[in-house]
This record gives C-alpha cells, structure tokens and sequence, in this order.
C-alpha cells in the first residue's frame, strides 16, 4: 500500500478532474450522503458496521489483493483502484466477515483519485454507510477486514482527523501528476488497511484510506466528496477493464 507520496497542503478547494465518466449513468445519484453527519458523533461499532464492509478477494500481478471496500448501496462497493487494477477479473469477488463471499464485477475505475466501483450482482443486500462531504475535526475509527489463518476478521484502526489537504502523488501507476481531495489522519495505518471506511458513527464515513507514511503513524485518505462525485459519474451497467498492475 505504500508509494511515494508528496504531500501538499493548501488552503482552497480544488477541482479534481475525473476519468472517464458516462454521459447518463445506470442509477440516480447515491443519496446517502450529506454535508454534516447524519447521527451524533460517537465510537462505532464494529458489530453494527459488519454488514456495510467486505474484504476484496482477487488474484493477478503475482499477488493476491490485500484490502476491504464498504457499500454505497445494497449492491455497489467502493474500495482502492491499487487494490483490484491488474487483476484477473474472473477471480474477483468480496467476502462478508462470515465468509459469504460474491462475484464482483468492475465497473468504475480512477487511477488519479485511487478509485474503484464494484458491483455485485444477485441481492447481497449490504447496508450502505452514508458519505459525509465535509470534513470534521474529529477522532474515529477505521474498519475493516483482514484475512488471518485462512479465516476473516474484523479489523479496528483508531484514527484522528490532522486536517484536511489535498494530495498530490504520482497515480496508481507512479508515472502521472495527480492530486485528490483528502484527509490528513493520525493512526497507525498498516499495509492491508486501504480501502477501510473512516467512520465517525455507525453510519457516517467521511474518508477512504488510501496510503500511509513510512516509520510514522500517519495516514491518507480520499475524502467523501471525492468518492460521491466518483461513483455519480458511472454507469454500473458497463464492465471496465483496469488490466494494468500497480
């Protein structure tokens, strides 16, 4: 998960250019989301969040993915693009902590913002998280879930909110200029971690992790409002191909 990073903190809100998006996208706008959090603030609970997060299973560039994504809606999933691109997509799948697991198809990719939509086919019936477009000064925790002795496991990363910034790195694939809008957090964010929600309740996230920083306990990742403007863009009908290894 770890890249070389140059970070840049700036006052004003940028505009971050998208890739390729669909002129009439498959389904309405995502809607949950909000600017303020729509519950009060409080530690969540991983029990109650257990049925919105998924581990994402797939193989190919000489490796398994290692990674969880979270629900926008009973059937879409929204993790890191470095954690499915080059992967075989006959192998890709998200697993339930219980290990019920689920085909996935991709259907959104953004190697500058490190996005990636999934779609499940079937009726998984996943609990989306609400995304909140600002971002508040707040301490949360990042969940997710990792995969130890062949079994799934709920992972918990506490995490504080150092600012909001905007992110300038070279791409999933280290050879382009490109800059997202996101959220500066102290935590002790390890390798396997991206893609985990930032929530701040048991339904309000307002940031997916997306990297770390070597030999501090730091972390990145890519705010709400990115992820929103991402998943609005696409049309869920239409496979893509992100056959390129990170």
């Amino acid at each position: 998960m770890s890249r070389h990073i140059r970070w840049a903190v700036v006052a004003a809100v940028i505009t971050v250019a998208l890739g390729a998006c669909a002129e009439v996208p498959d389904h309405p706008p995502v809607r949950g989301s909000s600017e303020d959090p729509s519950a009060p603030l409080e530690r969540p609970s991983a029990e109650v969040v257990d049925p919105s997060i998924v581990r994402v299973v797939a193989f190919g560039c000489g490796a398994p993915t290692l990674g969880t994504g979270f629900a926008i809606d009973t059937n879409l999933i929204v993790t890191n693009g470095h954690i499915i691109t080059g992967r075989d997509p006959e192998t890709m799948t998200v697993q339930r902590s219980d290990g019920t697991e689920y085909d996935a198809v991709l259907v959104g990719f953004d190697e500058d913002l490190d996005l990636a939509l999934l779609r499940i086919d079937g009726d998984p019936d996943f609990r989306p998280l609400n995304l909140v477009t600002e971002v508040p000064i707040v301490d949360g925790v990042a969940i997710g879930i990792r995969t130890r002795e062949e079994e799934n496991i709920i992972n918990e990363v506490e995490f504080s909110v150092d600012a909001p910034v905007v992110v300038n790195w070279d791409g999933v694939f280290r050879d382009t200029e490109s800059s997202y809008r996101g959220i500066r957090i102290d935590a002790d964010i390890r390798k396997g971690d991206s893609g985990s929600p930032l929530l701040i309740n048991n339904r309000d996230v307002i940031g997916l992790v997306q990297s770390k920083t070597r030999g501090f306990p730091r972390g990145y990742a890519v705010r709400s409002a990115e992820i929103l403007d991402f998943v609005n863009s696409i049309d869920t009908s239409v496979e893509v191909v992100a056959d390129r290894c990170a």
